[in-house]
């Protein structure tokens, strides 16, 4: 089995170098850090993790705290942080809180135990808890900003009002909002995006309350959709609005000729919907990287300034919408 001394001799660099590279330290220029990445893994070295974290204090893995594993939304962003977690030698703990905010602040302090830092994707906990949580370990946001902690989201509220622009740009101006969770903080940006889209541009704005992000719940809402004699419907997310178009369809409506539909994430898959569903592409694997490079940064050095970033997104117009009937 290679040693570090394996991977140093044949990369032509320290054991430090190597330990630093591997470690996701700061003082390593990429150039260097994929070098022995790359020679590490021909090499087939693998690190003794126990062994580094009794000379380090690290544990050598990261902890990911997300609502709803089954939830596709997460999928890309989860792949993302595994991917760059593995290239730098880090294991990867998941929880799941299955939508429940309350739960989450004791699944963050039990991963707090097991990991070097955390990674908390669309978390609906209080500030003040995420900020305890932070203090506790090197921390990092997704799709989520806190003051004075690092973290990555996109500008839901942009990417939900210009979908309302696109719907109100085809004729609709009696358009319903399938609202999501009341805790969500991107829901929070998602209704104030599209309330003052829908004043800008003459709409009236119906908002339905649904009772959770999911396609069982855009169908159990997916009347009270009809009823209200809107001609096009926003959901939250791509799985409401899957289930919402779904039952409508089972009903006798055409969609889009009597009603038009649209969600917001683009986690589905091309072919599971038809027609194809009109969306605002999150960016949610770039999300994930961003905020796994953000805690390698943060483990390498905890005294600097917080970094945040937001992504802007866009519409991706597809069958589900058309003209007003």
């Amino acid at each position: 089995m290679a040693t570090i001394h394996d991977v140093a001799r044949a990369a032509g660099v320290s054991i430090a170098t190597v330990s630093r590279a591997l470690n996701g330290g700061a003082r390593v220029n990429e150039a260097t850090r994929r070098k022995v990445l790359e020679t590490a893994h021909a090499l087939d070295f693998r690190p003794n993790h126990a062994a580094r974290g009794l000379a380090t204090g690290r544990l050598g893995n990261v902890g990911v705290l997300l609502p709803e594993v089954a939830n596709p939304f997460y999928g890309p962003i989860l792949a993302s942080i595994a991917q760059v977690a593995q290239q730098r030698g880090f294991g990867v703990f998941l929880a799941d809180s299955r939508e429940e905010a309350a739960a989450e602040p004791e699944l963050a302090t039990r991963l707090s135990l097991q990991v070097d830092g955390l990674i908390l994707v669309a978390s609906r906990m209080s500030d003040e808890d995420v900020t305890v949580v932070a203090r506790r370990r090197p921390t990092v946001l997704v799709n989520r900003l806190v003051d004075g902690v690092d973290g990555v989201a996109v500008d839901a509220a942009q990417g939900m009002a210009d979908l309302l622009a696109q719907v109100a740009l085809l004729g609709h101006r009696r358009v319903c909002y399938v609202d999501g969770p009341a805790a969500s903080r991107s829901g929070a940006a998602k209704r104030a995006g599209i309330t003052r889209a829908a004043e800008r541009h003459g709409v009236e704005l119906r908002v339905e309350p649904s009772q959770s992000p999911t396609f069982v719940s855009g169908r159990a809402v997916a009347q009270r959709v009809l009823d209200s004699g809107c001609t096009a419907v926003i959901a939250f997310d791509d799985l409401l609005a899957w289930g919402v178009l779904t039952r409508v369809r089972e009903l006798g409506v055409d969609v889009p000729g009597e009603l038009s539909v649209a969600g917001f994430d683009d986690s589905l898959q091309d072919g599971m919907v038809t027609p194809g569903l009109t969306t605002v592409a999150a960016r949610n694997g770039e999300m994930g990287a961003v905020a796994a490079a953000m805690l390698e940064r943060r483990l390498g050095d905890q005294s600097l300034s917080p970094a945040t970033e937001v992504l802007r997104c866009n519409v991706i117009v597809r069958g589900s919408t058309g003209p007003a009937a």
